[in-house]
């Protein structure tokens, strides 16, 4: 009698289980203040921008080794970026209570919950995490408790970028 193998699910989080981009949600609103920073939209912007050219001077990708190169070599531009929105402080005072009222905000890719359902009943199945270079763990944990419970949730593991980005910029260090 032969077993089935197991199959472990590993799934991203922006436009894969969501309907669209989250990263937008996370930034706090657009405010008017006099010395207020940028909207989040500006940083996008300027993340784009640095992005083209560098994808224009770097050339064609057209083997393994050459994107897993221009994977490599986009380090420069995330970190341009972020350190242009730790400057000026767009996350600065943000509180989890903040990301967690935003993720209520999040539209989830039709057929996600009927797709978790149907792992949940196979034995060889198991959803084992969420992926995301989104910048918060809580942000994805809240959004998702909209749909699932608790012991659903206890069950996986969320990555995310938590640690480096989000927690660093909230703190204004």
């Amino acid at each position: 009698m032969s077993t089935r193998p197991q199959v472990l699910v590993f799934t991203d989080w922006d436009e894969t289980i969501t309907a669209h981009d989250t990263l937008c949600l996370i930034a706090p609103p657009v405010s008017d203040e006099p010395n207020a920073p940028p909207p989040f939209s500006f940083f996008s912007e300027y993340y784009s921008h640095l992005k083209t050219e560098h994808d224009n001077a770097f050339g064609p990708r057209e083997t393994l080794d050459r994107e897993l190169q221009y994977l490599a070599s986009l380090g420069p531009i995330e970190k341009a970026t972020i350190a242009k929105v730790e400057r000026s402080g767009l996350f600065r005072g943000i509180k989890e209570y903040d990301l967690c009222e935003r993720a209520k905000q999040v539209k989830f890719r039709d057929g996600w919950t009927e797709f978790t359902e149907q792992v949940e009943k196979k034995e060889h199945v198991r959803l084992m995490s969420v992926l995301s270079i989104s910048w918060s763990r809580s942000f994805i944990r809240h959004a998702l408790r909209r749909i699932h419970d608790d012991e659903f949730l206890d069950r996986i593991e969320i990555r995310a970028n938590v640690s480096s980005s989000i927690d660093r910029l909230m703190s204004g260090s």
